[in-house]
């Protein structure tokens, strides 16, 4: 999962876009295939309100996503060993 500039796509003519959907879904899979401290089945959840502090379900996570945003810069995750560079015009959560 390289590229995440879909995380901020997440609407198409106020509609949900379709690659969003699917990409959501992907993604939490992969955050839950490579948490290794996820016995729980819980994991943090990357919503601007949840703040990536609350642990939730799967299926919340995935509710979440599709009805709200992704924290900002969210897609500079610690995975991605990256700095954090915000431009405002490029980073407009939908």
């Amino acid at each position: 999962m390289d590229d995440l500039s879909w995380m901020y796509r997440r609407l198409m003519d106020n509609c949900l876009h379709f690659e969003y959907i699917v990409d959501v879904r992907r993604f939490i899979n992969f955050a839950f295939l490579i948490d290794k401290k996820c016995i729980t089945g819980k994991n943090k959840c990357p919503y601007m309100r949840c703040k990536n502090k609350k642990f939730l379900k799967e299926d919340d996570i995935y509710k979440h996503q599709l009805n709200k945003a992704f924290l900002l810069c969210f897609e500079n995750w610690i995975v991605h060993e990256k700095p954090c560079v915000i431009e405002p015009m490029l980073v407009r959560p939908s």
